[in-house]
């Protein structure tokens, strides 16, 4: 675990972990049935109250809060810990707050159980990346649940708060230059001491907050949440004794570890690779960085790594815990889904070994207040490519079924506004309205459109009047966004798009803070598409007010007369007065294989529909329409996608072979062979390379602006002046799209499957 942080301020922010060490006031409660011993109706009961416990802990927090970004859109989530931090459960609300949960409780086990000393009633605070939480917003309370003088279990919630300090309202800095710009990050303090709130501590935590009202009912809400959950597991110990509860956890935990194991047999050994391209370090820049994850497999255990990646840089950087915390939570809906978000036994089995320094594993004193909105979010999108390209490899029906392709949100697109509301008060919070994402694409099917978030199971945006109560916004629209989404053989679930403009007050402030503008971070799977990327736009002086005198609310922002400026991700104190129109769409879902082999019926369907148009209809799918009848021209469609597929292999001729593709099928535009030794493409059996070298060797490379690859992306030259293309990797005979990836000016193509001494 990390050591404690020493007073001179030059902590790293990861140190390999050591094994647990602490102090011998401290005494673990270890006692359990045995896993055989275990009587089934007692384990199912027990087992679903743990899981119960955990739901009411959040219902709690959510009662109590008057935070809209607790109460609404549920940016929190309670975790239940064996007494030596096992994850037992993760609550169904943001997945990587559990995924650092675990972080956290070791360090207070190892640096507090002499020095202040951990008591029963205690629960202490923290909000420090370094320590465990993604950025300093999210503010965490972490409580020990003793049984008979000895620490039994943990009981923990994370909740992001309104403003925690630094120099821009809502606490988000996008020009910090490091972590002295920003709130202060707090090592876990003891916030609560033998059940009284420190007064002490609460004020000294308020201090910062521009909102200290609505800051302290969040943490009085945590603080009921941690009570309640604790009281609850004590119920359930004097009902059936602790040492059958705890027998209950152990084999919940066993339970988890074996459901891995069994898939991870199916799994050849392998290196599974995923690299995104980040915009913007911090504001005024117009660089672009590049950020790689690394998944080992080897017999019964995955290596996460993050070598590949460019050193931390502006505000672009992921603590430790984030990033961990972020292939968790990928790993926790791909592979342990089954086991009702029990990852602690899982976990048994997964190492992380990052390089200090770099973006996905930032040293202090790095900026962290974007920790949440873009550190955990690579980590995210990148463990989603590495893990499905691995479950793919399996071969297998049930674990390729399981795949899917990234989700809405790549990069979280904050709209920070602050300003005085309706009532002449300060105010400052951030639209969260983009957890209405929408689903990638899956092996089988299309992702849902503005269907909402896999790491947020009960993520919703809160309504429009709901956000116009509480901000002084009057809402225009909020829609769903026809063409974001990916293209593909399935289409990636579509995004959506708001606008308003400030009602009962003269102007607002807005700060943008995300990447993810200039290039799409969320790439498809197997030769899909990205869905779009974020987007921010303000109508400056526009008629919007003169519109609406007259009956008329736009529905969309092109047709408003105005100066029309797009805002870069990273900007402070944008103005916005009465006839300004903030604008914001963000990404979608990604694609999953070519979409020259979508059904052009789905295509129709999709068009009847409005989710896409009849011009992606032919730009991205070939499907051309008859204009008489509005059906699907059969001929003219195979005629379109003929030429296109000819225009892939530059209407050269194609290559004279063909074969078998008996081999371990990955996905179906890419096998093995069955002696191990070449790529084969999946559809006429095509050799593509040598399996050591990786198949992108031998296929047709095609290179398209970057704008191609969605309807909804625009010029990356607007933001950044680093050049980047987007490559379409097609097989030389049959022209399907094997795959596609983002290559900025001077990179070399990933390697993104390598399988290690595989045979049929």
């Amino acid at each position: 675990m990390q050591q404690a942080i020493p007073m001179d301020g030059r902590q790293r922010g990861y140190v390999p972990p050591e094994k647990l060490t602490i102090s011998s006031k401290l005494v673990l409660h270890e006692e359990a049935v045995s896993l055989d011993g275990l009587n089934p109706i007692d384990f199912e009961i027990i087992r679903y109250q743990l899981w119960s416990i955990n739901q009411e802990h959040g219902e709690t927090i959510s009662k109590i809060s008057g935070s809209p970004i607790t109460k609404y859109t549920m940016d929190f989530n309670p975790t239940l810990l064996t007494e030596d931090a096992e994850n037992v459960y993760f609550g169904p609300y943001v997945q990587w707050f559990s995924g650092m949960a675990d972080n956290v409780v070791k360090w207070i086990m190892e640096n507090r159980s002499e020095n202040p000393g951990i008591n029963d009633g205690d629960m202490f605070l923290s909000n420090d990346p370094w320590v465990g939480t993604t950025h300093q917003q999210d503010v965490g309370l972490f409580c020990p649940v003793f049984v008979e003088g000895k620490l039994f279990a943990w009981v923990t919630n994370v909740l992001h708060q309104y403003d925690v300090g630094g120099i821009a309202a809502g606490s988000f800095v996008p020009q910090a230059r490091n972590v002295f710009d920003e709130a202060v990050p707090i090592p876990p303090i003891k916030i609560v001491d033998r059940d009284g709130i420190r007064q002490d501590v609460e004020e000294a935590y308020l201090r910062h907050s521009r909102l200290p009202g609505l800051v302290k009912l969040d943490l009085h809400a945590g603080i009921a949440g941690n009570a309640t959950a604790r009281d609850r597991l004590l119920q359930l110990v004097g009902r059936y004794g602790a040492a059958k509860v705890k027998g209950v956890m152990r084999k919940v935990l066993a339970n988890g570890e074996q459901a891995l194991l069994r898939k991870l047999e199916k799994i050849p050994d392998g290196v599974w690779r995923d690299r995104v391209y980040l915009d913007v370090a911090v504001e005024g820049d117009r660089g672009l960085y590049g950020v790689q994850l690394n998944l080992r497999k080897t017999g019964d255990t995955l290596t996460f790594d993050n070598e590949g990646t460019e050193p931390q840089v502006g505000v672009l950087g992921a603590s430790f815990a984030a990033w961990r915390g972020g292939i968790l939570t990928v790993l926790n809906a791909f592979l342990a889904y089954d086991q009702l978000w029990s990852l602690g036994g899982a976990s048994r089995h997964v190492k992380f070994h990052p390089t200090p320094g770099l973006i996905s594993c930032a040293d202090y004193p790095a900026a962290m207040s974007c920790g949440g909105t873009i550190g955990a979010y690579h980590a995210i999108v990148l463990a989603n490519n590495c893990l499905a390209r691995m479950m793919a490899s399996s071969g297998d029906e049930e674990l390729q079924r399981d795949v899917m392709a990234n989700e809405a949100n790549s990069m979280w697109p904050i709209t920070q506004l602050s300003g005085t509301d309706r009532k002449g008060e300060p105010f400052g919070s951030a639209i969260l309205d983009p957890m209405i994402g929408g689903l990638g694409a899956f092996s089988f099917r299309d992702g849902i459109d503005t269907g909402g978030m896999y790491l947020v199971p009960k993520g919703r945006a809160a309504n429009v009047e709901q956000n116009e109560l509480h901000f002084p916004v009057l809402y225009l629209y909020r829609k769903e966004l026809c063409d974001s989404g990916g293209p593909g053989r399935f289409r990636g679930g579509n995004g959506g798009e708001l606008a308003f403009v400030p009602h009962k007050t003269e102007r607002l402030n807005q700060d943008t803070a995300t990447s993810g503008a200039a290039v799409p971070t969320g790439m498809g799977l197997f030769g899909g598409n990205p869905g779009c990327t974020n987007e921010y736009v303000m109508v400056f002086g526009s008629d919007v007010r003169a519109r609406m005198a007259a009956g008329e609310i736009p529905t969309a922002w092109q047709t408003l007369e105005g100066t029309v400026e797009a805002l870069p991700p990273k900007k402070a104190g944008i103005d916005q007065g009465q006839d300004d129109v903030y604008v914001m769409h963000w990404s979608a879902g990604a694609g999953f294989g070519d979409p020259l082999k979508r059904e052009p019926g789905a295509v129709a369907r999709d068009i009847r529909q409005g989710t896409v148009s009849r011009e992606a209809a032919r730009r991205q799918y070939g499907v051309v329409f008859d204009e008489a009848t509005g059906e699907v021209d059969v001929a003219a469609t195979q005629a379109e996608r003929e030429r296109r597929t000819s225009e892939r292999l530059d209407g050269g001729a194609r290559v004279a072979q063909g074969g078998s593709t008996c081999g371990r099928r990955v996905h179906e535009a890419l096998a093995l062979s069955c002696d191990g030794k070449s790529w084969l493409c999946g559809y006429c059996g095509c050799t593509l390379g040598g399996a050591s070298s990786g198949y992108k060797e031998q296929v047709v490379r095609v290179t398209h602006p970057v704008s191609d690859a969605n309807e909804l992306i625009g010029d990356p030259s607007r933001f950044v002046d680093v050049g980047i293309v987007w490559v379409e990797y097609c097989c030389p005979n049959c022209g399907v799209r094997v795959e596609s990836e983002l290559l900025r000016e001077g990179d070399t193509p990933l390697v993104d499957i390598e399988l290690l001494d595989y045979q049929a």
